[in-house]
């Protein structure tokens, strides 16, 4: 299969599937780990990884979705995870330290045009959401059996923080210094260079080891609302309309397209908002084209990964999307 790319102009039909124009502001690469470096913008927005935590193709299943990612690796995806670059200053912001971190963060490497003789090997700074596997066991690569690295800055919220100083081996970190936390409340705005800052707010979730945040983004010139998991939006004590409404991109949970997915399993338990519900609550603002959405954390059993089924054309003709691995968002 030939790469997959997204362009700016014209349809193109792959696979199958018909990739639609982007918007203005965004780019995408092929599927591939990497991409040529493109001309523009001081901040970007990389998205490394669009899969439930377990990633797709998703261990032990042998499912449509997974079988087609195993078969053709196009079609595969990475744990959850985007970086945000400032392309001038040469500093990359990881929100979420995935189990796929390594592969991640070469394409972090390559994005920049690091050179790999200057040593670079770290982000400058990992920014987590919560505590579940997909979302922080990533930090281990920075550890002593791993690269062994020196206080990298961590944010996260004060539970986050306790949760992984009093529970090995993320303690080890803590003891050796690989990480060095640096704490955010809720609603609290952190700039990280002059042309990126972060605000942070507290959704519902299944909080069992930590809290569980989101984030807006801010670049020079736009924003994007990041969030990856929450219970659902009607749990929220914020309206998503609302949010949605303040800035110009959206990046949020899709995990499931609906609530039969997984037969005999309640997916009110496990706590993500269905991508048919997101669509009727944002259907306004979708057709209005003021903020582009996209739905990420797609599970393995998300009907919308069918590149011919009609789930993901509804989403198309909705005016919604699907994030994909390598998508670049210009702030």
């Amino acid at each position: 299969m030939k790469r997959r790319d997204f362009v700016k102009t014209g349809l193109r039909t792959m696979a199958g599937a018909t990739v639609l124009p982007m918007s203005p502001g965004l780019r995408a690469s092929s599927r591939s780990p990497f991409q040529e470096p493109s001309e523009g913008g001081d901040v970007i927005v990389k998205v490394l990884g669009t899969a439930q935590d377990a990633g797709i193709p998703h261990i032990g299943c042998y499912c449509p979705n997974c079988e087609r990612a195993r078969k053709n690796p196009a079609f595969a995806r990475l744990r959850p995870s985007i970086a945000v670059l400032d392309m001038k200053d040469k500093k990359a912001f990881i929100v979420d330290a995935s189990p796929d971190i390594g592969r991640q963060f070469d394409m972090v490497h390559e994005r920049m045009g690091y050179d790999p003789a200057a040593g670079i090997n770290i982000p400058t700074g990992i920014l987590l959401t919560h505590a579940h596997i997909g979302h922080y066991t990533g930090l281990m690569d920075y550890g002593y059996e791993g690269l062994n690295a020196t206080k990298i800055p961590v944010y996260c919220t004060s539970r986050m923080a306790r949760f992984l100083e009093d529970n090995g081996p993320w303690s080890q970190l803590v003891r050796l210094e690989n990480i060095s936390f640096q704490i955010i409340g809720a609603d609290e705005k952190i700039s990280l260079t002059g042309r990126i800052s972060f605000a942070s707010l507290i959704v519902p979730h299944r909080d069992e080891y930590s809290d569980t945040v989101g984030f807006i983004i801010a670049g020079l010139k736009k924003k994007l609302l990041y969030i990856p998991d929450i219970r659902n939006w009607e749990a929220w004590n914020r309206s998503i309309q609302k949010e949605v409404g303040k800035v110009d991109y959206s990046i949020l949970d899709g995990t499931f397209y609906s609530p039969d997915e997984l037969p005999g399993r309640d997916l009110s338990k496990i706590g993500h908002p269905f991508i048919l519900d997101s669509m009727n609550i944002l259907a306004s603002a979708a057709k209005s084209g003021k903020s582009r959405i996209d739905f990420t954390h797609l599970n393995h059993s998300n009907r919308a990964l069918d590149p011919d089924g009609p789930e993901q054309k509804e989403i198309m003709d909705r005016g919604f999307h699907l994030a994909m691995d390598g998508m670049e968002i210009l702030l």
